[in-house]
């Protein structure tokens, strides 16, 4: 048993991915997926799609302590400076110690709170976790569904609600605290699954070399 096959089926048993799935995102089909399960080995050209697929990096798939990997429903599309619908998969995958039952993904639409979130990232949002000013949060107001950064202040009792880049359609959200039937929830974002590609985009983005 290599190193990499036995990381990768811990990961794949945590996380609930089927031999299938990760047959088609490494290109390969099930009878070779299942040569590598029946020799208990993976060849190490495959290591960085699989990283890539579990949204980590190379060393933790080769750590003696690989972290646990959760499996977090998708519940859709927020807007991020765009309202774009896209077709979304069934789970992201999650590392970290919060409790798996606490958790949802929403599928950043827009790029209107680059450079830390970019279209298309995985944003892992935790209904447990305590909101503190500065804090990412995903919020729902009377159907508006959007990430910005949160900011209260106590004394003039509002909530704002603001995003990295002000757009025509994507404005700073004030919010009255002693409204009565505000229908308003908000929930801090603790993750952000980001695709290799975009983070390179991002770094160029805050260097003036966007291509």
């Amino acid at each position: 048993m290599n190193r990499l096959f036995e990381t990768t089926s811990k990961m794949m048993k945590e996380s609930g991915t089927k031999n299938i799935d990760l047959a088609n995102f490494l290109q390969v089909s099930a009878q070779v997926f299942g040569n590598w399960v029946a020799r208990e080995s993976i060849p190490e050209k495959y290591a960085q799609k699989i990283a890539q697929f579990y949204k980590t990096d190379l060393n933790s798939l080769y750590d003696d302590e690989a972290q646990s990997v959760k499996k977090i429903p998708i519940t859709g599309i927020t807007n991020c400076g765009e309202s774009v619908e896209r077709k979304v998969g069934k789970f992201a995958c999650y590392k970290g110690g919060a409790k798996a039952e606490k958790l949802y993904c929403a599928i950043a639409s827009g790029a209107n709170m680059s450079p830390e979130i970019e279209d298309g990232d995985e944003i892992i949002c935790d209904l447990a976790a305590k909101i503190e000013n500065g804090d990412l949060v995903h919020y729902k107001i009377d159907g508006e569904n959007a990430v910005k950064i949160y900011v209260k202040d106590d004394d003039a009792d509002i909530l704002q609600l603001v995003p990295y880049i002000q757009s025509k359609d994507f404005k700073t959200k004030t919010i009255r605290l002693d409204g009565d039937g505000l229908n308003f929830t908000c929930v801090k974002v603790t993750a952000i699954n980001k695709l290799k590609l975009r983070s390179n985009q991002a770094r160029l983005k805050l260097i003036g070399r966007a291509i």
